[in-house]
């Protein structure tokens, strides 16, 4: 496979699941977001390099659009289960 595709796989998945991410925690972010910010970035592009692989095996395409596709779904499949593990949505009780 090309070094490209799985860049492009890595890149994608970690952008997407960090972009949702962030907006769900925009009006009220939790107290340490960096922590949170890391993994959750971690797991999308985990999950962007799993999910585009697979679907680019599964598919046996030319084109890379299905893999991308892939890799954003699989990418905010496992960085929204990180999210709901880590206790994202969670508020803090002072």
């Amino acid at each position: 496979m090309n070094a490209v595709l799985w860049l492009l796989w890595a890149l994608f998945g970690g952008a997407v699941a960090t972009w949702v991410m962030m907006h769900i925690w925009l009006p009220d972010p939790p107290p340490d977001v960096l922590v949170k910010f890391i993994g959750i970035l971690f797991a999308g592009v985990a999950g962007g390099l799993v999910g585009g692989s697979l679907v680019h095996t599964l598919a046996a395409n030319s084109t890379p659009m299905p893999g991308i596709l892939g890799a954003a779904t699989v990418g905010l499949i496992i960085s929204g289960g990180v999210a709901i593990l880590g206790g994202a949505g969670r508020k803090s009780v002072r």
